[in-house]
């Protein structure tokens, strides 16, 4: 019992030291229902307390149905039903027990991709032997780790998770028959699967009310290093003019894509920026037949690199696609998926994190 509380104390000192930079958006954590499949590795007193020679119920295997919620970034609860039935060595008793519990889970981490947690349960058993006679309904308290996992499938989510507990049985006096005199302690090993309920919430991407435009140049005015350019003017991606012969300058960039979290849908104002930027191309076609198109996905930290790196590629197809759909000559444009490895901002913010998940589209000569 000391090894697990002391186990115990060292996840809530992980707790206590989480990063800052976890994400908000897991703040609002999906319901979630799971099923596990429960192994006990029991002490003997529950045989021993009947009479049943010792060692006889060697094992545990049963069911766990449990549904769960985030009450914040850190802190979760849970409510399980269970069951178990023992096998025996020698004779003909048999054993079972089921019960409820409910359950608080400190999260290390909210990442959908690894969600470490430390959990602490209460709850009631009852424990059933057979042609022993005896049956008994007690308290018990557990405490262990657990982690919970994420994968997408077919645009599904699907989860894996697991989880050890050391429990305490509190037998009362008047237990199995009268003949319980001490508590029972033992290791309960589950695994199995988590299913989130709902689609993920997804953080809204940045508007064209958030990027004041006030010179209508594609750059935001906090990023315009040249403000009040006139109507028309080409610039760069600071908002400066750009030098351009009377075919156009085919070097430029156009200004971000920008994404919802964990998204690569457009939204309308990224279609629009699109539907400018594809003018120009078009335009440009006509002058410059080499003229090449690079489109390069990005996201933000939040997650592990290789999803980040898939989002970041599906990103960068979508804008390949839109701009296609708007007469981009597919043949043109070239696609590079960057992950989370080149950010344009700061992580450790909401703002920085939402300025990462882009598209950046630029036009060269060959």
């Amino acid at each position: 019992m000391k090894k697990v509380t002391a186990a115990g104390l060292t996840a809530w000192a992980m707790l206590a030291g989480a990063p800052a930079h976890a994400d908000d958006a897991y703040s609002e954590m999906r319901p979630y229902v799971s099923g596990l499949f429960s192994y006990v590795a029991q002490q003997d007193e529950r045989g021993d307390l009947v009479g049943i020679p010792d060692r006889a119920f060697t094992e545990g295997k049963g069911l766990q149905l449990s549904f769960g919620k985030a009450i914040n970034r850190w802190l979760g609860f849970e409510v399980a039903a269970f069951g178990h039935n023992y096998s025996r060595d020698t004779g003909n008793s048999s054993m079972r027990d089921y019960g409820g519990k409910i359950d608080g889970l400190f999260f290390y981490s909210r990442d959908p991709n690894f969600s470490p947690y430390f959990g602490v349960g209460v709850g009631g058993i009852r424990t059933d032997i057979k042609n022993g006679g005896n049956s008994s309904d007690d308290p018990f308290a557990d405490v262990g780790l657990g982690f919970m996992k994420l994968f997408e499938i077919g645009g599904h989510e699907l989860g894996v998770r697991g989880d050890v507990r050391y429990r305490r049985i509190f037998f009362g006096e008047d237990a199995l028959g009268g003949s319980a005199q001490d508590d029972v302690g033992e290791a309960v090993i589950k695994v199995g699967i988590v299913v989130p309920l709902g689609a993920r919430p997804g953080r809204a991407a940045p508007t064209p009310a958030d990027c004041p435009d006030s010179d209508g140049d594609g750059v935001c005015d906090a990023a315009d290093l040249c403000p009040e350019t006139p109507a028309g003017t080409t610039v760069d991606d600071k908002g400066c003019p750009v030098e351009k012969s009377a075919k156009g300058d085919p070097n430029q960039k156009f200004e971000d894509v920008h994404f919802a979290f964990d998204k690569s849908d457009l939204t309308d104002y990224a279609m629009a920026l699109l539907d400018n930027a594809a003018k120009v191309i078009n335009g440009l076609a006509k002058n410059y037949p080499q003229l090449k198109i690079d489109v390069g996905g990005h996201t933000d930290w939040e997650g592990t690199d290789g999803y980040n790196q898939a989002l970041s590629e599906r990103r960068a197809n979508v804008v390949k696609q839109y701009l296609q759909r708007k007469g981009v000559d597919a043949a043109r444009v070239n696609t590079q998926a960057y992950g989370e490895a080149r950010p344009k901002a700061t992580n450790e913010t909401d703002e920085g994190r939402a300025l990462n998940r882009r598209a950046e589209v630029r036009a060269r000569e060959k």
